[in-house]
């Protein structure tokens, strides 16, 4: 009887064959696109330490052009913007466009203390003193062992007239072993705010330790005659404040505080020509231009002392009104209209560099924002500012010493 073989159950040579080459087609296809992928992926690593390396040789001109072609947001892409606006800073260059590249930079990646701390700068450059202590107090948080978030907002609470706060922020500032130069600028920050804030008690200790080490200093003596007067001590306010005018004839404290004894004495025209050269000193002080009218109103000179009170009277509903702005652009940031007032308002008040950020940045938001375009050119021909004057990053919000508007009481 002839027998039959059973197929067999096992897979023929060529079919093996076929699935290897199946597999290994798998295998390469999946190679292949997680080559890809790790293209599309690319980062920016290599443009950062590029950037980084010419800044640290003080190129920022290379590490911008290291960065300048970032458009996505791969790794380093944060890093990189943050650089790229670092380096237009140290460059003088378009606040409008560092504003942009921070603001990227943190939407990308949060929590960059760096970058969080230029872009307060940038902020109280252009009037928003409001969002610029926000991101102070971001960045004092990211970086609790740094002196300068707590300086700027010393700084910053001072000219705002929140001065039990500015006093406390450059405390903070203080224990954080500032050098040497700020150190001293958070002394005197944290006195000046001290006695703006009618705490003259508590500023002696203060002005006491600050003179162990320069006790001729004039700004230290003026501060000491202001404290003087501050609680009472009218005599020795006249001549600490002597002694700084003999060290330096323009200390606008001491000038302003030995009025103030001539005119609770009676002396009315010496106090009239110390409020004088004080207003030189600077044009728009509310407390010198008050005691100023007070000083002719004795004299008998009231056309004069009605045109110095309405004088006062304008400088401070302008500090109210830059408040209010600041507040309005803080609620209101992509609104050119506020940043467009609080630009008038300083160039009203001759803070031009505050003016021409404000102007610019309303622009920055809307283009065809005419009243901005129109305030550049008051600026620039009616004024004759040049854009050099406000090349260097400085920020400013209402009432800033230097523009001469300062918050006192007389």
């Amino acid at each position: 009887m002839e027998t039959t073989t059973a197929p067999s159950r096992g897979r023929s040579p060529r079919a093996i064959l076929a699935l290897r080459v199946i597999l290994l087609s798998l295998v390469a296809v999946f190679v292949l696109l997680g080559w890809a992928l790790s293209r599309g992926r690319k980062n920016h690593w290599e443009e950062v330490a590029r950037a980084r390396y010419f800044l640290s040789r003080g190129q920022p001109q290379r590490a911008l052009e290291a960065v300048l072609k970032i458009r996505d947001e791969n790794p380093g892409a944060a890093e990189g913007l943050t650089l790229a606006a670092q380096s237009l800073l140290m460059q003088g260059g378009d606040i409008s466009t560092a504003r942009r590249a921070l603001e990227r930079s943190l939407r990308i990646k949060p929590g960059q203390a760096e970058a969080a701390k230029m872009l307060a700068a940038v902020y109280l450059a252009s009037g928003d003193g409001r969002g610029g202590v926000d991101l102070l107090k971001q960045a004092a948080e990211l970086d609790p062992a740094d002196f300068r978030p707590w300086y700027a907002m010393g700084r910053v609470y001072q000219d705002l007239g929140e001065f039990q706060k500015s006093a406390a922020c450059y405390a903070e500032a203080l224990k954080r072993a500032p050098p040497e130069a700020e150190a001293n600028e958070s002394r005197l920050g944290r006195i000046r705010a001290l006695l703006d804030g009618n705490l003259a008690e508590q500023a002696g200790s203060e002005i006491e330790a600050a003179r162990m080490n320069t006790p001729d200093d004039p700004v230290l003596l003026a501060l000491a005659a202001r404290q003087a007067y501050g609680v009472g001590r009218h005599e020795a306010a006249l001549e600490l404040a002597e002694a700084a005018l003999a060290a330096n004839p323009r200390e606008f404290d001491a000038l302003l505080t030995r009025a103030r004894v001539r005119v609770a004495s009676r002396q009315a025209k010496q106090a009239a020509d110390d409020l004088k050269r004080a207003i030189e000193i600077r044009s728009q002080d509310v407390a010198a231009l008050q005691l100023l009218a007070q000083a002719q109103k004795i004299l008998g000179l009231g056309n004069e002392a009605a045109a110095a009170l309405a004088r006062a009277e304008r400088t401070r509903n302008r500090v109210l009104v830059m408040d209010r702005l600041a507040r309005d652009i803080w609620k209101n940031p992509e609104d050119p209209r506020p940043r467009w007032l609080m630009g008038q308002a300083a160039m009203e008040g001759e803070m031009d560099t505050l003016a021409y950020n404000c102007f610019n940045a309303a622009l920055d938001i809307d283009p065809n924002f005419s009243p901005a375009r129109e305030g550049l050119e008051t600026l620039r021909f009616k004024k004759g500012f040049n854009r050099q004057a406000a090349t260097k990053l400085q920020p400013q919000v209402p009432g800033k010493k230097a523009s001469g508007e300062r918050r006192s009481t007389p």
